[in-house]
Parts: C-alpha cells; sequence; structure tokens
C-alpha cells in the first residue's frame, strides 16, 4: 500500500502527530525553495529492512498568479535540485532518471538526478535533519531545459538498512537559480517542501530463506562468461553480490535488486571463483569455474 502525499496531510488527528515531531524539529533557519510544488509524493506507508522502496514523483509549476507564461519560459533552462531527508544508514540509489514534460511537446526532455555533497550539506544548514537522520541531495547532472514546463516525473529508489520502526522522511525541490533568493519558512511548507511523511520498516523474516542453498541457483557453471543468477521468491530485497579470486581478493561487485540477473564475467581470467550473496547478517556463498 502506497500513502501519497497531499497537502491535507495534517488533517484531523495527524496534525497532533505532526505537532509532536515538530517539538523535534524546530529549529529557526530556512529552506530555500525555487518555485515549483509537488503534485505528488507516493511513498509506501511499509516497508522491510535491508530493502528498498521505490518512491514515484509528480512536481510542476508553483500557483504564482504573478508570474505568467512569458516570464517563466524566460527563466530557460538552470540545474534542478532533489532532497530526501532519511534516517542514518538508508540512502538512495544514485542518477534517478527524469523526465520534464513541456507544453511544447518537441521541448520534453530527460536526464538524470546525480548524489551532490554541496547540495546535501546545503539542505543540511537550512533545515538541520533531526537526531538520527540525514539529508541525502542530488544535482541535475546538466541543465535542463523549462521552457513551457508542465510536470517533471522522477521515482527515486530508497534503500533501507537493519533498523525497524516508524519513521519519517521529508522531501525538497528547487533549481539553483531560485535556490537563494525564494526563501520559505520550514514550518510554511509552499509546494517544494513536503510535511514529515510516515513509513513502518518491519524484519524481512524472508531473508534468510531466500539466500538458502534451495533458493539461489547459478548457470552455466562452468561458464565461459555468461552468469545467471537467479532468488527464487525474491520480493525487494537489497543483495551484495561479490565475487572473489582463489586468493580471497574481491575481483567484482554487484547489486541483485531483482529475482532474475545476468552478469557479463568475460574480463575475469579463466579460474575458480567464490561467488558470495550477503543481505544484513544473511550470507550465502557458491563456488563457480570460469573457462
Amino acid at each position: 500500500m502506497k500513502k501519497k502525499f497531499t497537502f491535507n496531510f495534517f488533517a484531523g488527528s495527524k496534525k497532533t502527530t505532526f505537532l509532536t515531531l515538530a517539538g523535534i524539529l524546530f529549529v529557526t533557519s530556512i529552506l530555500f525553495i525555487g518555485c515549483y510544488k509537488f503534485r505528488s509524493v507516493n511513498q509506501p506507508s511499509t516497508g522491510f529492512t535491508n530493502s528498498y522502496f521505490d518512491v514515484p514523483i509528480i512536481a510542476g509549476r508553483d500557483a504564482d498568479p504573478g508570474l505568467t507564461d512569458t516570464e517563466w519560459d524566460q527563466a530557460g533552462s538552470d540545474y534542478g535540485l532533489f532532497g530526501v531527508m532519511l534516517p542514518n544508514g538508508w540512502t538512495v540509489n544514485d542518477s534517478i532518471a527524469f523526465t520534464i514534460v513541456s507544453k511544447n511537446a518537441t521541448l520534453t526532455n530527460t536526464g538524470f538526478l546525480v548524489y551532490n555533497a554541496g547540495h546535501s550539506k546545503t539542505l543540511q544548514d537550512s533545515i538541520p535533519a533531526i537526531a538520527g537522520y540525514h539529508w541525502w541531495g542530488a544535482v541535475t547532472a546538466q541543465k535542463a531545459d523549462m521552457t513551457s514546463f508542465d510536470s517533471l516525473y522522477f521515482t527515486p529508489r530508497i534503500k533501507t538498512d537493519g533498523q525497524t520502526g516508524n519513521f519519517y522522511l521529508r522531501y525538497a525541490i528547487g533549481d539553483k537559480n531560485y535556490w537563494d533568493r525564494n526563501p520559505a519558512d520550514q514550518f510554511n511548507y509552499g509546494g517544494g517542501l513536503t510535511a514529515p511523511i510516515a513509513i513502518n520498516i518491519s524484519s524481512n523474516v524472508g531473508l534468510s530463506d531466500l539466500l538458502s542453498k534451495a533458493n539461489v541457483s547459478m548457470f552455466p557453471n562452468p561458464t565461459h562468461g555468461i552468469l545467471n543468477v537467479n532468488l527464487n521468491g525474491y520480493k525487494s530485497e537489497v543483495v551484495n553480490m561479490n565475487i572473489s579470486d582463489s586468493r580471497g581478493s574481491v575481483v567484482m561487485r554487484k547489486e541483485i535488486l531483482k529475482s532474475s540477473n545476468v552478469f557479463d564475467l568475460s574480463s575475469l581470467p579463466k579460474g575458480i571463483y567464490i561467488v558470495e550473496l550477503k543481505s544484513g547478517k544473511n550470507i550465502s556463498s557458491s563456488k563457480i569455474v570460469v573457462k
């Protein structure tokens, strides 16, 4: 089940929940937001340890009656900014693909949001994360064309660790042109900064079974370069794969995020290798031969 963020998030009893959290979040600084707003942030309401979840996001123009279409189009292109406040130990898959939809279809363009330490620090300095949390910030890899801008679509993939319980994530969006000129108080969310959105993380009880010999298959073995790795019963676990040579040196690292996977080992010299699959404290090892 996914929880769709709307600006009625604090209605009813949820307002009381936020006021409690607001006491923890109290700071005097401000965050600078560009003239964008989140139309929807579809964060799941539940998740699992040592796993991941996707958050489909749609953003649009902030409803500024003083800004005409012509004035907006004059902005041309700029570097876009995105951020999410996460519990320590969580992270985001880097290089988030985005699509900017233009009112003029010929100007619709795509690109990637890439992790940026400087922007992460700006977020932290503007709205310090509460204890046990941090800001993960990204900037577009190149200037994005905002001419005739209609909407923006992207889906960050967030990875959890071994912590269980209730957590709160926040999302921010803007661009470099307006970031330092259009302040928004952190408790006046406007459109470019969400309220805290709750998610409950429980233990991924099936993970140890997933990495059992009965549920892991690797073929062909021996292989001439292509190795299939299948995980029977896979859900949304983050599984790290390390391949080590006969001396114990790791020669290849990969990440498994689906049930059926194909890896190219043709760059490895012929020999015997150990393939280790690991997620949290659960480990599975298999021997393969590359011919």
